[in-house]
Order: C-alpha cells, then sequence, then structure tokens
C-alpha cells in the first residue's frame, strides 16, 4: 500500500565536479581577501610617520639630507648668536669740545 519512493542515487563524478568548483570559487575569495588587506596596509603604512620625532624609523616622507642642511644651519645661527654675545661691545669714545 504505501510505496517508496525511490530516489536517483547521486552521480560521484557530478558531486565531485561540485565539489571542485565551489573549491575553485572558495580560493579566488581568498586570494582577493588577502590582496585587499594587503593593499590597504601598506597605503596606511605609507601614510604614518613611525619617527616620533626620534628619527629611528624612517617614514619615506623626510627628507634625511634636507633635514641635516636644516639641523647643520641652525647650529650656525646658534654659534653666530653666541659669539655675538660673548663678543666685547666696542667703546665708543666721545669727543670733546674744546
Amino acid at each position: 500500500m504505501s510505496e517508496s519512493v525511490s530516489q536517483p542515487k547521486p552521480d560521484e563524478a557530478d558531486i565531485l565536479k561540485a565539489q571542485k568548483r565551489r573549491n575553485v570559487w572558495l580560493a579566488w575569495a581568498l586570494v582577493a581577501f588577502v590582496i585587499i588587506v594587503g593593499v590597504t596596509t601598506a597605503i596606511r603604512i605609507q601614510q604614518t610617520d613611525f619617527s616620533g620625532g626620534d628619527r629611528l624609523y624612517f617614514s619615506g616622507y623626510l627628507d634625511e639630507a634636507e633635514k641635516d642642511k636644516r639641523d647643520r644651519e641652525a647650529i650656525e645661527r646658534a654659534r653666530a648668536a653666541q659669539a655675538e654675545l660673548d663678543a666685547p661691545e666696542p667703546v665708543v669714545e666721545e669727543a670733546e669740545d674744546e
């Protein structure tokens, strides 16, 4: 009286083919994710100054030669100002009216 409905058994080749197709899409999604994270990280690192003023890291935005030149010029200005302070004042003699 009750008839069982027989379901056709899925073909093993079709199952493997579907699994491979899903694995390929999953691999492409993973590669795309890694590329997006890598590019985003690279951009954020380029925009960050890690030096913190101690010049331990090079951020790419600092021109070291220009900074050294400014430092030398500042030292020279400081030396010139100190030499000006240390120099004796010239004595101005007043002419006497006779």
